[in-house]
């Protein structure tokens, strides 16, 4: 009952618990999209363009979000800019620009007084700097990501399955792309303060694994990975309370061996 009473006094417990439910459902609604289309580095890459844009929203001190918002937006154009050269793959260009990225994030911040905890709360993730401000955000992005898969999944399924075909029969594959890559800046922006940079591409690639591995549909694997990720992400929370241990990590090795279980059963059982 400590969790409880805990929750019912602490009004960061409670911010901190309904971001994780609003950030496990949207990061589970686009991580078999990442997984589907290989995209798999692409939560580290806008990650680290977040890193740049909080820096320099620490430095020129304006609004952190909005930092971090354009410099994801700014990011996904770039990839998007980038691979349409036939000899760029999206994963090159995403490989190109993240570091790059980091690079600039870590020089504004080696330059600014808030330095270190700066870096460990951006890297790491920190519950206590979730707001409701963050939360109505997050929602507004869950809402989006919901009326976006909606609008566009038949779109985004043909997209997925054959990017050549989808183009022959009159999909407009290059705006897709860019929607979806501005879909997981989006996502990404939302879950920072919760999954920090360092593990934010496990946030949107175990869930995808686990979906892909089971699932009949796309479909199928939207819910399928929602569910898995919110499961888990729960019981990582949970985990986090009792042993006093930082919630993104605690929720990533949550998923990690929740995903190797299921691994495991699959092949012996």
């Amino acid at each position: 009952m400590t969790f409880i009473t805990d929750l019912m006094n602490y009004e960061f417990l409670r911010n901190a618990l309904i971001a994780n439910v609003l950030i496990s459902f949207v990061t589970g609604m686009v991580s078999p999209i990442i997984v589907y289309k290989r995209l798999e580095f692409i939560g580290d890459g806008l990650a680290h363009a977040i890193f740049a844009g909080v820096a320099f929203a620490v430095i020129f001190d304006f609004n952190v979000l909005l930092g971090s918002v354009l410099a994801t937006l700014f990011f996904a154009y770039l990839v998007y800019v980038l691979s349409n050269d036939p000899g760029i793959a999206e994963s090159t260009a995403i490989g190109m620009l993240l570091p790059v990225f980091m690079s600039i994030g870590v020089i504004l911040f080696s330059k600014s007084p808030r330095y270190t905890a700066d870096v460990t709360s951006y890297l790491f993730g920190n519950i206590l700097l979730i707001s409701k401000h963050d939360i109505y955000f997050m929602f507004f992005v869950l809402v989006f990501t919901i009326v976006m898969l909606s609008l566009k999944h038949y779109e985004i399924s043909y997209w997925l399955a054959d990017e050549t075909m989808a183009k022959f029969y009159g999909i407009k594959t290059h705006i897709i792309r860019l929607l979806v890559l501005m879909l997981v800046s989006t996502v990404v922006v939302s879950a920072l303060k919760l999954a920090g940079v360092i593990v934010m591409g496990a946030f949107l690639v175990l869930p995808g694994v686990f979906a892909k591995q089971r699932a009949k549909s796309f479909k199928n694997a939207l819910a399928t990975a929602t569910l898995f990720n919110m499961t888990f992400s729960l019981i990582g929370f949970a985990t986090a309370y009792y042993f006093d241990l930082p919630p993104g990590p605690a929720i990533v090795l949550c998923l990690f061996f929740a995903f190797l279980c299921s691994l495991l059963l699959e092949r012996f059982v």
